[in-house]
């Protein structure tokens, strides 16, 4: 009897409660619908981004919308660890590229008049420079000089990499304290950093040379991942010490 019973147990009695964060390119995003596939239940992200949902390790969640592209994701015992962030990736800028090549009208193009107009620039140019287009070989032009000019065109346009900037504590904690985005809300629900430790944790990250150019807008989905691996050394750090 007693087998019995635990066979007619439904799944969900090993489930557990999983909170998480939906972000895109751009800010959080609400109404997402988060579908529990092997459980069949149904969430939705809030004003903030945020979900809660019963699952269970192996369960498949699905996240999707009108506006991004579906996200399928097999839970693993580390999702159930901290808040779980997923990233969608929108589809309006895809359909903005559509909407944009079919406005192309391809009677705008006449490969003719564009021929007719470049050996019109270079029949101009050849009598400003003639030097240029001297016809010293016998297919009518000095390959030596051609070959010469396209080397001294490559190297000019080589540069020296610009060294990498680097994120230190004090721009971090300006970031937290002026960015709609990286705010405390986010530094203290989410990243698990309380007021007493925020200095602590931005020295700790300034030790781990972020790049600079992760606080530029188009890449902060890029920071936010690193600062939450941050943020989980951090708290193993400030707990072995407590034990000490």
């Amino acid at each position: 009897m007693k087998y019995l019973i635990f066979f007619l147990l439904p799944l969900t009695a090993f489930a557990q409660e999983i909170s998480g964060k939906v972000y895109d390119s751009e800010s959080t995003v609400k109404g997402i619908d988060v579908y529990n596939i092997s459980q069949k239940t149904i969430a939705y992200t809030d004003g903030e981004g945020n979900f809660t949902i019963y699952a269970a390790v192996g369960d498949t969640l699905s996240f999707h919308s009108t506006f991004h592209n579906p996200k399928i994701i097999m839970l693993t015992k580390e999702d159930f660890e901290d808040t779980m962030i997923v990233e969608l990736i929108k589809t309006v800028n895809k359909l903005k590229e559509i909407l944009l090549e079919n406005n192309i009208d391809p009677n705008d193009f006449n490969a003719g008049k564009q021929e007719e107009s470049i050996d019109k620039t270079i029949t101009e140019d050849s009598k400003v420079n003639p030097h240029l287009y001297s016809t010293s070989s016998q297919y009518g032009f000095d390959i030596v000089r051609i070959v010469g000019m396209v080397s001294k065109l490559i190297k000019g346009k080589k540069t020296k990499p610009s060294p990498v900037q680097l994120l230190n504590a004090a721009s971090l904690d300006s970031l937290f304290k002026n960015d709609e985005f990286f705010n405390q809300n986010l530094l203290i629900h989410d990243l698990k950093i309380p007021k007493s430790q925020q200095q602590l944790f931005f020295d700790y990250c300034e030790s781990s040379e972020i790049n600079k150019e992760l606080t530029e807008k188009e890449n902060k989905l890029e920071l936010l991942e690193e600062l939450v691996i941050l943020s989980k050394e951090h708290q193993k750090v400030m707990q072995f010490s407590d034990e000490d």
